[in-house]
């Protein structure tokens, strides 16, 4: 079956475009509406999940266009699915976390450099914004998956071991380390 692409223009997140729900099969319109209306109001809660796993708009930008894409493939099956959004939460988080450990193995980024930068000139960032932003890049992949899921996004603990594929004993660990590590870091004990 041929995809093409389609950008939508004006669905923006953040400051980035992202072509939200684009991929349709040809002649197929009335599965396209379908997986629009499933995916579309997800977007931009994908896009600050991956974003907030990734550390990176462009990364992140990626992660939710594999989701997507994954998403259309999987369509037949998904459209039948009690729990959509769960479903793409999870394969949102996996890829996230596939790509972090990818991106780490390759050295990026560059390890310190979060730390050695300073905010930009004129940008009107203020101490506190920079400070939380260091010490949460500091937390594991996995650490700010659940910490992003759990208390960013209001998932229950359970929750977030299915989208993580984890137990919920593995959760809470995380939980527990990642707010350790901020408290740290922050010097907030």
């Amino acid at each position: 079956m041929p995809f093409r692409v389609r950008k939508r223009r004006g669905a923006r997140v953040g400051n980035s475009v992202i072509a939200s729900a684009g991929l349709a099969a040809s002649g197929d319109d009335a599965s396209e509406r379908a997986f629009e209306a499933v995916v579309t109001a997800d977007v931009r809660r994908l896009y600050s999940l991956a974003l907030s796993i990734l550390d990176d708009a462009g990364e992140a930008e990626d992660a939710v266009q594999e989701t997507l894409l994954k998403a259309w493939q999987a369509w037949d099956s998904l459209a039948q699915m009690d729990h959509q959004v769960a479903w793409l939460t999870r394969v949102c988080v996996n890829h996230c976390i596939s790509r972090r450990r990818m991106l780490r193995s390759r050295g990026w980024p560059l390890p310190g450099l979060i730390d050695r930068a300073g905010p930009p000139a004129g940008a009107g960032h203020d101490a506190e914004r920079v400070d939380m932003d260091r010490a949460y890049s500091r937390l594991s992949t996995k650490q700010r998956a659940a910490i992003t899921l759990n208390y960013r996004h209001g998932y229950s603990v359970d929750e977030c071991a299915v989208f993580m594929g984890c137990r919920p004993g593995t959760v809470r660990t995380h939980l527990e380390r990642g707010l350790a590590t901020l408290r740290k870091e922050l010097k907030d004990d």
